[in-house]
């Protein structure tokens, strides 16, 4: 969570870069809400459902990755997301209070339901002071005779800093080398869609797979404006009361800096009819994908991780 070094963002594919380039963004900003606003049209009928498969998964969120579950109507949710410091197997643990007394991360969100398959949320994350805005629509929903095999949502969310950015370095350039650098708005925004499918097996595993795409408007020197992961997650019910062992695995396609690991996360989770609580161990703090999969994180592959934990809690509306 350092602040980057003020040459790294004198990208030149910034939005500023060319004439092409600007029309680029402007493309991709058109494309993201289309998407917001036509999902929900492709939509299966609810009344065409009768016998859909229950208890895929308990929350809109695994850990990190979005589920393609959705908001039940008449309520609405609140979410707090946590992570602790970085730390290893080694003095950390106790120096540093298993990651308590390093920077922490979180974001609070609220969500509402639009309809029983679509919803919107809000939140705010510590890291460069996030607001994020965030929409889900469930388009499939697996059935117990698998006429439908899998369940299918799209996610989108739009994600602006309001964190200052460092001040500009004098004599700073774009890529061109004749653009003088300056800080603009659209440097704030960055773009994250997904296609979340997902398939229960069984009364007990869930499996999924996440095809993603994270658009940047300001990236660092010598990178790409967009990231593509395809992250695999599952859940494993093995108790009462939906008690469950979680897993997240996200290999990233492009754009990798020196130092970057793939994220991987495990976790256990239980559950209620309105309350979700996952304790995660994961290889980063990060929460909002913008920053999961273009940050370095810890190397497990060395011992390092963070903890941290995930409660929802969902209030239903008096009729």
């Amino acid at each position: 969570m350092n602040e980057p070094n003020i040459q790294s963002w004198l990208s030149k594919s910034s939005p500023c870069y060319t004439n092409l380039k600007i029309s680029l963004d402007r493309w991709i900003s058109i494309l993201f809400w289309l998407l917001v606003a036509v999902i929900p049209v492709y939509g299966q009928d609810e009344s065409t459902e009768t016998e859909v498969k229950e208890n895929v998964f308990i929350g809109t969120k695994l850990l990190n990755q979005q589920t393609t579950e959705v908001l039940p109507q008449g309520g609405w949710q609140f979410m707090i997301e946590h992570r602790f410091g970085v730390i290893g197997f080694d003095s950390t643990v106790y120096h540093q209070f298993l990651g308590m007394d390093l920077p922490a991360n979180i974001r609070l969100g609220v969500a509402f339901p639009i309809s029983s398959r679509w919803y919107w949320g809000v939140g705010r994350t510590k890291v460069d002071k996030t607001i994020d805005l965030e929409s889900k629509y469930l388009l499939l929903r697996q059935t117990k005779d698998n006429s439908t095999p899998f369940s299918l949502a799209a996610y989108v969310s739009f994600m602006m800093r309001t964190d200052p950015f460092p001040e500009e370095p004098p004599n700073s350039f774009f890529a061109d080398s004749l653009t003088a650098f300056e800080y603009k708005f659209s440097h704030k925004l960055s773009y994250n869609t997904q296609l979340i499918i997902s398939r229960k097996f069984g009364n007990r595993l869930t499996l999924q797979f996440t095809p993603v795409l994270i658009y940047q408007n300001l990236v660092e020197i010598g990178r790409e404006n967009y990231t593509v992961a395809l992250p695999v997650s599952g859940r494993y019910r093995f108790g009462l009361l939906n008690t469950s062992f979680l897993f997240e695995y996200a290999p990233v396609l492009n754009n990798n800096v020196d130092g970057f690991i793939n994220p991987l996360s495990i976790g256990v989770e239980f559950g209620t009819a309105g309350h979700v609580f996952q304790l995660t161990v994961s290889s980063s703090n990060y929460i909002l994908e913008k920053n999961l999969y273009t940050q370095p994180s810890g190397d497990y592959t060395d011992g390092e991780f963070a903890l941290g934990f995930n409660i929802k809690r969902t209030f239903w509306s008096k009729k």
